[in-house]
C-alpha cells in the first residue's frame, strides 16, 4: 500500500483506523437515507390480473380471443404501443365484451396509455356505430371503465351495470398494490 501519510508505526495505524471509519460511517448513512423502492404487483402478470377481473365480473364464458401483442388492441396508436412493456387483451367476436391490462414500460408512458384509453372508451361510447350493436353491448361499451396505478394501465368492458365494472376495477387495483 502507498504510504499516504508521513508518519510511520503507531501513528500511521491511528490514522488509517479513523479514515476507515469515517468513510464506514458516511457509507452506512447513505445506506439509512437511501429510498426504498416499491414492489409493483407482486410479479402478476398482466394475463393473471386479467382473470382477477373475469372473477369479479363474470361473462367469461363471452370471450372468445387473447392477444398479447399490443397492435391487436384498437385504442392504441403507433407511437402508444412504443410504451407498452406487455399486455393481455381478451375479448369477444365484435370486440364489445373486453378487457386489456397494460404493463406500461414506465410511470409516464402509463399516463398516456391512460390518456388513449379514456378517448378510446369515450368514442366507443359516442359513436355513430352504436345502433349496429344490441342494446345490451351499448350498454356494455357505456359501463366501460379505464383506470390506472403505478405502470399498469386497463380498460374494463365486461357488463351491462357499470357498478360491476367499478367492482372489477377495485379488485384489479388490490391486485395490483
Amino acid at each position: 500500500m502507498k504510504k499516504i501519510f508521513r508518519t510511520t508505526g503507531r501513528t500511521a495505524q491511528i490514522w488509517k483506523r479513523a479514515v476507515a471509519c469515517v468513510l464506514l460511517t458516511v457509507l452506512a448513512a447513505g445506506m439509512a437515507f437511501q429510498a426504498p423502492v416499491p414492489a409493483e404487483a407482486a410479479d402478476m402478470t398482466c394475463k393473471e390480473l386479467c382473470q382477477t377481473v373475469l372473477g369479479v365480473t363474470g361473462n367469461g364464458d363471452k370471450i372468445e380471443y387473447q392477444s398479447s401483442n399490443a397492435g391487436d388492441f384498437a385504442g392504441f396508436t403507433v407511437s402508444d404501443r412504443a410504451k407498452v412493456a406487455s399486455i393481455m387483451y381478451l375479448y369477444d367476436a365484435k370486440q364489445v365484451y373486453s378487457v386489456c391490462v397494460i404493463k406500461a414500460s414506465g410511470k409516464a408512458g402509463a399516463k398516456q396509455l391512460l390518456k388513449s384509453l379514456k378517448i378510446y372508451s369515450a368514442s366507443n361510447k359516442n359513436s355513430n356505430y352504436l345502433s349496429d350493436y344490441t342494446e345490451d353491448e351499448q350498454k356494455v361499451f357505456k359501463s366501460a371503465v379505464c383506470g390506472r396505478k403505478g405502470r399498469y394501465v386497463w380498460y374494463i368492458a365486461m357488463s351491462t351495470a357499470k357498478s360491476d365494472s367499478k367492482k372489477a376495477q377495485s379488485e384489479l387495483k388490490k391486485a395490483v398494490s
